[in-house]
């Protein structure tokens, strides 16, 4: 069977599971037009903006990006009593749909990205969000909710976008849990939290937050390699999985051997959510029984093909077959 043939076949396999997607859920809101002036107030283009779409963003991204895959995600997540958690939780309701633990809390803003694009480029962000810690409460809450359905799902996928929501001690519960059930457990860390996640199946860092844990300069692949072994010993995690940009991906496993996969994406035109794609197909692959390296491979060809795109989209099985029949030999 060639190269080409082996990954399309394997991707027929996903779809099927129920996975728990825990962790910052956020609205994208992305504005769309054209520029073809400067402000006289300062050196800035102007943008007359045509038009606004609403996607989501964070956890609830890789949740769509799951169900997309043939997946049923269930999110655990808090969003503010505002209206923008409204809109959000409609968007929720309406795309991935199913059981959900969305829980809204006063006084807190619910997370929203803000892009402005012109011709397709963006051009600024805005951020609208806290990072306070989210109350006790809702922590419970969501507690209760993954202990009744332990029992029938396949994974958990934890995002951690550092909002607020993950503190120490719930992960500390999630991962009492996972453990309890025999659960793999995903992670897309950010640094304040990176080693209170022991013992969990994949670890997926960045190249930068895998430096500043390591405290390792990272110029070359050697130096990523030397920097995943001490943080995969430290947390005793079976895989760690870092995303290196426009180098591609490498993957480490409990045998300290390592493989890479350069990036494929010929051009970029966006590359938000492309982490939360490479995390989804992963989780899809492994629940599906699919090694780690082959995941490797389908998932780097689903976050090259977001990249193509603009905007927040979900990766379809068909996309992957898409991109693997342009780049793989057959």
């Amino acid at each position: 069977m060639s190269t080409q043939n082996h990954y399309l076949d394997l991707i027929t396999r996903f779809g099927g599971k129920k996975v728990a997607v825990i962790g910052d859920i956020m609205l994208d809101r992305s504005l769309f037009g054209v520029t073809e002036r400067f402000s006289a107030e300062a050196p800035i283009p102007i943008v007359d903006v045509k038009s606004k779409v609403e996607q989501l963003g964070g956890a609830a991204n890789v949740a769509n990006n799951l169900r997309a895959l043939g997946e049923t995600p269930i999110l655990f997540s808090v969003v503010g009593d505002d209206q923008d958690g409204k809109i959000l939780s409609k968007l929720v309701e309406e795309e991935i749909q199913g059981e959900h633990f969305i829980f809204r809390e006063n006084n807190r803003p619910t997370t929203v990205k803000l892009r402005t694009f012109a011709r397709d480029r963006q051009i600024a962000r805005a951020d609208f969000e806290s990072r306070e810690d989210v109350k006790k409460e809702a922590i419970e809450k969501l507690l209760i909710g993954l202990s009744s359905l332990a029992k029938d799902i396949s994974a958990i996928v934890i995002e951690d976008y550092n909002k607020g929501l993950l503190k120490a001690s719930f992960i500390k519960e999630i991962l009492k849990i996972a453990k309890k059930f025999e659960l793999k457990v995903l992670v897309d860390p950010k640094f304040d939290n990176f080693f209170v996640y022991e013992g969990v199946t994949l670890f997926k860092p960045n190249i930068k937050e895998l430096s500043e844990a390591t405290s390792i300069e990272i110029s070359d692949v050697a130096h990523v390699e030397e920097a995943a072994s001490i943080l995969r010993k430290k947390l005793k995690t079976q895989y760690v999985m870092v995303t290196m940009g426009k180098d591609g991906i490498l993957l480490m496993d409990e045998n300290e051997r390592s493989v890479t996969r350069p990036a494929f994406v010929r051009v970029v035109n966006d590359p938000a959510g492309a982490g939360d794609t490479v995390i989804s197909v992963m989780a899809s692959a492994l629940m599906a029984g699919i090694s780690p390296e082959d995941a490797m491979v389908i998932a780097n060809y689903g976050g090259g093909a977001i990249c193509e795109r603009v905007g927040i989209q979900p990766i379809t099985p068909q996309d992957l077959k898409d991109a693997i029949c342009r780049n793989e030999k057959n």
